[in-house]
């Protein structure tokens, strides 16, 4: 099959091996389709078409993403990206993985893995390519526990306060999931921030029976001036977050 390539905005060279008499032959015409233009070569083994309009590849970030790697799935800030809650673009695409990898180079964007935090949350659905990501909820849920590598406070609440629907159940479970005293006292304050109807009263009397009693601060830069919310025992940066609003 002369034109495998045509059909899949992504394909492993493991699956078209059988379109082969030897591998050798497969090198030879992967080769050929690269010298041409035709297709793009990401890393070994993963090859990604070109659109012949527009001289770009078909896929994603997010598809790439997935791809690279057996049970890779979009994590924290990308996919908050993904969900159309990043407030920036960040050139750094961030992948769950069950081992550990170093950092890949492609296109001009650094894909950076990391282990996986808990378990269930990932959503699979079919664009260009199968994409791979952490749903909704466990986003949130993994991004208030590693604020940095959301963005940072600022762009983690930006991201929030762009949140218009929420599973209630689905957050609870993945905080118990993760049984952090720290985790679910900064829930309990950021996601109190949002608008009052998407959390019912019960969210966050769970969070604050499972959070300590004693002060923590989430400011990055502990020169700012910071505030503190004495219910939940938390200090915050003032001027990134106006809880008076």
């Amino acid at each position: 099959m002369e034109d495998f390539y045509l059909s899949r905005a992504l394909f492993r060279t493991q699956e078209i091996l059988d379109n082969f008499t030897t591998e050798r032959s497969m090198q030879v015409k992967l080769k050929a389709l690269t010298e041409n233009g035709r297709i793009e070569k990401i890393k070994n083994g993963l090859y990604a078409t070109v659109n012949s309009l527009t001289g770009d590849i078909f896929a994603s970030r997010f598809e790439i993403a997935s791809a690279l790697f057996e049970n890779a799935c979009v994590a924290y800030h990308s996919a908050l990206e993904f969900h159309g809650l990043g407030n920036q673009m960040f050139s750094e695409v961030q992948v769950f993985t069950e081992k550990r990898y170093n950092p890949f180079i492609y296109n001009g964007l650094e894909y950076k893995f990391f282990s996986y935090t808990a378990k269930g949350g990932i959503m699979r659905l079919e664009q260009n390519a199968e994409i791979v990501v952490t749903d909704l909820e466990r986003t949130i849920v993994d991004c208030i526990d590693r604020i940095d590598l959301a963005g940072g406070l600022e762009e983690l609440v930006t991201a929030l306060n762009g949140i218009t629907h929420l599973d209630e159940q689905a957050l609870l479970s993945y905080l118990k999931e993760y049984n952090k005293k720290f985790v679910y006292k900064k829930a309990g304050f950021l996601l109190s921030l949002l608008k009052k109807d998407l959390l019912s009263q019960n969210f966050f009397d769970i969070c604050k029976q499972n959070c300590s009693i004693k002060l923590e601060d989430i400011s990055e830069n502990k020169k700012m001036p910071r505030k503190t919310d004495k219910y939940w025992g938390l200090m915050y940066p003032e001027k990134l977050i106006n809880t008076e609003n």
